[in-house]
């Protein structure tokens, strides 16, 4: 695949999606361009985690917390799920909270 440099308008339209809290592969779909690519031209911009539950089905959430439950650093798992180092975190802790609480309600059952 030849290679194609970001043009003015398709930054300027990168950063606006990811202002409006749009993950990485999502942009990246759209623009008809790669993750990374998303990634180097929108990594200064601070997306604010949203609290309560986050925009994932239940198999991408039992992805995450598979993957971090495995070891992998948080910002591989930011950017292999389209989200911030600082969100990946809290993330990370509120699904495995969320578990935990899950299996204690059926064991008192």
């Amino acid at each position: 695949m030849k290679w194609k440099p970001v043009s003015c308008p398709e930054r300027a339209q990168m950063r606006q999606l990811r202002k409006q809290g749009w993950s990485l592969a999502r942009i990246g779909e759209e623009l008809g361009r790669p993750a990374r690519t998303v990634l180097f031209h929108v990594s200064d911009i601070d997306v604010r985690c949203r609290s309560g539950t986050s925009g994932r089905g239940e198999a991408a959430r039992a992805r995450m917390l598979k993957a971090a439950d495995e070891g992998v650093p948080y910002p591989e798992l930011a950017e292999r799920f389209g989200t911030t180092r600082n969100c990946i975190a809290a993330t990370v802790c509120r699904l495995r909270r969320q578990r935990r609480e899950a299996a204690q309600e059926a064991r008192a059952c």
